[in-house]
C-alpha cells in the first residue's frame, strides 16, 4: 500500500473514531416516552435530532425520544403539547453547544397528517397509509419505504430516497441526490446539483435538473424531464415524453411513445427508439441521431441551417421531406446534423 493511500485511511480511521467517540460519549441529557389518543395531525421542531416514523394500525400516537450531551444537559429536553387533535413535539436546545445527540421515534396510526421541521437531523418514513407529510431540512437526508399518501419535502443539501412508494411526491433539494425507486403516482423532484436516478415509476414523472445527470429507468407516463448542463439517460421508457437540455448530452434506449426532445449544444442520441405518434427533435448545435427500429408509418421532415439531413437511406443538406407514413418525424437544427436510421 502506497504511503499516501494510507495516511488517507488512518486519516478516515481517526475521523470515525472520533465522531463514534463523541456520541457514544456523551450523558443522556433527556429521555421520555408518552402515548397519546385522539390526534389528527403531528407538527415536529426535530432540529438537530434523526426522526423515524412508522406507521400503525393502532388509533393512538405512540412517541420516545432521548437527547445526549456533555455541555449544559440541564438545558435539553422534548417538549409535547396536544391541544384539539393536533401534537407538537419540539426539542428544546441550549443557545451555547459543542456537540449533542438526538433520535425521536413515532408510531401514528394510518392516516396521519405530519409537519416535520429539522436543521440536521435525517428524517426516516416507513409503512405509512394514506399519510399526508410535510417535510422541511435545511440540510438532513429523508427516506422513505412502503408507504403511500401525500409527501413533499425540501432539503437543500440532503438527499431523498424513496423506495415503494404510491402516491403523490415533490421533492426538492439544491445539491443533494434524488432516489426514486417502484414509484406508483405522480411524482415532481428538482434538484440544482444533485444526481437523479429513478427506477420502475408508473405514472408522471417530472424533474428540473442543473448539472446532475439524470439516470431515467423502466418508467411508464407523462414524462417531463429539464436539465442544464447534466446528461439525460432514459432507458425502457414508455409514455409521452418530453424533454428538454442546454449543455448536457441526451440518450434515448428503447424508448416508446411520442416525443419532444429538444437540446441547444447538448448532443441527441436514439437507438430502438419506437414512435407511436408524430414527434419532434429540435437542436441547435448539438447533432441529432436516432434509431428508429423501423420505418414503417413514417414520414421526415428535416430542416437545418447549414448541415446535412438524412433519413430513410437518402441524405441532402439545409432540407429533406421523405416518406408517406401517418407518423410525422420533424427534425430542425441550426449547425447540428441529423440522421435517422
Amino acid at each position: 500500500m502506497n504511503k499516501p493511500l494510507r495516511f488517507f485511511i488512518l486519516v478516515l480511521l481517526f475521523h470515525c473514531l472520533t465522531i463514534t467517540s463523541i456520541v457514544y460519549g456523551q450523558k443522556i441529557a433527556f429521555q421520555g416516552e408518552a402515548t397519546f389518543n385522539q390526534v389528527s395531525n403531528i407538527a415536529i421542531d426535530a432540529d438537530f435530532c434523526t426522526v423515524k416514523i412508522k406507521g400503525s394500525d393502532s388509533t393512538h400516537v405512540t412517541y420516545s425520544g432521548i437527547l445526549k450531551s456533555d455541555v449544559n444537559p440541564e438545558e435539553y429536553t422534548i417538549a409535547t403539547q396536544l391541544s384539539e387533535g393536533e401534537l407538537v413535539i419540539a426539542v428544546q436546545r441550549p443557545e451555547s453547544w459543542t456537540s449533542h445527540w438526538g433520535e425521536i421515534i413515532l408510531m401514528v396510526p394510518n392516516g396521519s397528517a405530519l409537519d416535520v421541521h429539522t436543521k440536521s437531523g435525517k428524517v426516516e418514513i416507513e409503512g405509512l397509509t394514506d399519510c399526508t407529510v410535510n417535510i422541511e431540512s435545511n440540510s438532513g437526508h429523508v427516506q422513505v419505504a412502503s408507504a403511500t399518501g401525500t409527501i413533499i419535502g425540501n432539503s437543500p443539501a440532503g438527499d431523498f430516497i424513496v423506495d415503494d412508494y404510491n402516491g403523490l411526491l415533490e421533492v426538492n433539494s439544491k445539491t443533494g441526490k434524488v432516489i426514486l425507486r417502484d414509484i406508483k403516482g405522480d411524482v415532481l423532484a428538482e434538484s440544482n446539483k444533485g444526481e437523479f436516478i429513478i427506477n420502475h415509476l408508473s405514472g408522471t414523472l417530472k424533474t428540473v435538473g442543473g448539472s446532475g445527470s439524470q439516470d431515467i429507468e423502466n418508467v411508464e407516463g407523462d414524462i417531463a424531464l429539464k436539465s442544464s448542463d447534466g446528461d439525460i439517460e432514459l432507458s425502457q421508457v414508455k409514455g409521452n415524453i418530453v424533454t428538454r437540455s442546454f449543455a448536457g448530452n441526451q440518450k434515448l434506449f428503447q424508448t416508446e411513445g411520442i416525443f419532444t426532445i429538444q437540446s441547444s449544444t447538448g448532443t441527441i442520441t436514439g437507438n430502438s427508439v419506437v414512435f407511436t405518434a408524430s414527434s419532434s427533435f429540435t437542436s441547435t448545435e448539438g447533432t441529432i441521431k436516432v434509431n428508429t427500429n423501423t420505418k414503417k408509418d413514417l414520414a421526415f421532415v428535416l430542416k437545418s441551417e447549414n448541415s446535412f439531413l438524412r433519413a430513410m437511406g437518402k441524405s441532402k443538406k439545409k432540407s429533406l421531406k421523405i416518406g408517406k407514413g401517418n407518423i410525422l418525424i420533424t427534425g430542425t437544427s441550426t449547425t447540428g446534423s441529423q440522421a435517422y436510421y
